[in-house]
């Protein structure tokens, strides 16, 4: 497995963003690394009657990063990805996981594996110097097929049951409780995606990051909930506020007509974890060994 493609394709895009986006970071948070873990390529074509031959162009419009901290300053991992990725906004968008450092070596050590994935395969943005790789030894433990089978079985099980109850509550006309069970069925789908695709434990109920991380796995997923007009982002925004709002605000309203599109959307995000879950559990990568003297990998700032 090497870096994905978009990054050798789009070097010089990653050295200008790499540039950028390490000033600002290193000023926010003082990272011990900043990994990148995937990102997107917007591609642009212009034609017309009067001219068929412009050529195509392209940009990095979004990326994923982890980010490893010495110490989390009495914040919550939330805080501090709600606060990098605000200050990233202005020179482009970001969906941050951070991890304390010593909470990453952690899991490297047991070879859980996300950490393992990061440590072997995501180009290295930034790295303080503080991580001693002579001293994190061979993971201990590999992939285990088995449980990510039943962690995908159950969590697909759950999500389905979740999405039952709220089509019965549908028919029963409590919107609410319907919408709420919406949200438990879509977080549940999201959270097992993530889980077998990375091995990563999100600890969430943003309906919104969880589809960012969940597209690390499923590229469908951001295509889900287009939120370009008025209509599509009141109708994101009853399912992202479902957890809490459908229990504690009277003023959240949602029709019969906005539960059913949101049935169907969901009942997508069950298909596209079954159709991953598959993959991932029929035809697991075999497990490489970490390297005591683990080779650099490409960084864009160096070419």
């Amino acid at each position: 497995m090497k870096p994905f493609a978009i990054y050798h394709l789009c070097q010089e895009a990653f050295s200008f963003h790499q540039q950028q986006l390490t000033e600002v970071i290193v000023k926010a948070a003082n990272p011990d690394m900043m990994f990148l873990l995937g990102a997107t390529l917007h591609r642009k074509r212009c034609e017309s009657i009067f001219n068929d031959l412009a050529p195509s162009c392209q940009h990095i419009s979004d990326c994923t990063l982890l980010i490893l901290l010495p110490n989390l300053a009495n914040k919550e991992l939330h805080d501090w990805q709600d606060k990098i990725e605000n200050h990233c906004s202005n020179a482009i968008p970001v969906t941050t996981l951070v991890l304390q450092t010593s909470t990453f070596i952690e899991w490297l050590q047991a070879g859980l594996p996300f950490a393992v994935a990061a440590w072997q395969h995501a180009p290295v943005l930034y790295d303080a110097g503080n991580i001693c790789r002579e001293d994190i030894p061979e993971p201990r433990e590999t992939i285990n097929s088995k449980e990510a089978t039943k962690q995908w079985e159950d969590g697909l099980s759950k999500a389905k049951e979740f999405l039952a109850g709220a089509e019965l509550y549908r028919v029963r006309k409590q919107h609410k409780m319907a919408a709420f069970m919406l949200h438990q069925s879509a977080e549940q789908a999201l959270r097992t995606l993530l889980k077998v695709g990375t091995g990563y434990h999100a600890n969430t109920h943003s309906i919104d990051r969880l589809l960012r991380y969940g597209s690390l796995v499923a590229y469908q997923l951001p295509q889900l909930f287009p939120r370009q007009t008025e209509q599509e982002k009141r109708l994101f925004n009853l399912l992202q506020k479902a957890y809490i709002d459908t229990r504690y605000k009277e003023d959240y309203k949602i029709t019969d007509e906005e539960l059913l599109t949101l049935i169907e959307k969901i009942r997508r995000i069950h298909e596209i974890l079954s159709e991953a879950g598959k993959a991932i559990v029929t035809a697991p990568p075999p497990p490489v060994p970490i390297s005591r003297e683990r080779p650099e990998l490409l960084n864009a700032l160096d070419k």
